[in-house]
């Protein structure tokens, strides 16, 4: 029988962005803003809220193509995802898609079901 030891180690060669007070080289942002290098990788930020109005909504979900992201009914929160522009974010009630929202170029996006 024994026991199942795991673990997951992510490694990473300099410091991440893309998050509020991530570090930042000033020396190589001046360097690419002077190469015209532009610092955006795409990302974009979407909210979606669940208004409550849909009855069809009260226990909806949350899905990143076909997996599950989060709960999205009337008692769950507001959710905030980091995306990138031709995502497919779906939601689901059971097995039915009842609502897609394509990510397009805007930097903030705002869906509200």
């Amino acid at each position: 029988h024994g026991e199942k030891w795991a673990a997951n180690l992510w490694v990473w060669n300099a410091p991440r962005s893309g998050f509020p007070g991530s570090p930042k080289n000033q020396e190589v942002v001046d360097r690419n803003r002077a190469a015209g290098k532009s610092p955006d990788d795409g990302q974009k930020k979407a909210t979606f809220t669940n208004t409550k109005t849909d009855e069809r909504m009260r226990n909806a979900d949350l899905y990143f193509q076909d997996t599950f992201w989060s709960k999205f009914g009337f008692q769950d929160t507001v959710l905030y995802v980091n995306t990138y522009e031709g995502h497919q974010w779906n939601v689901k009630v059971g097995d039915n898609i009842l609502k897609t929202f394509v990510i397009d170029k805007k930097p903030n996006q705002m869906y509200s079901i």
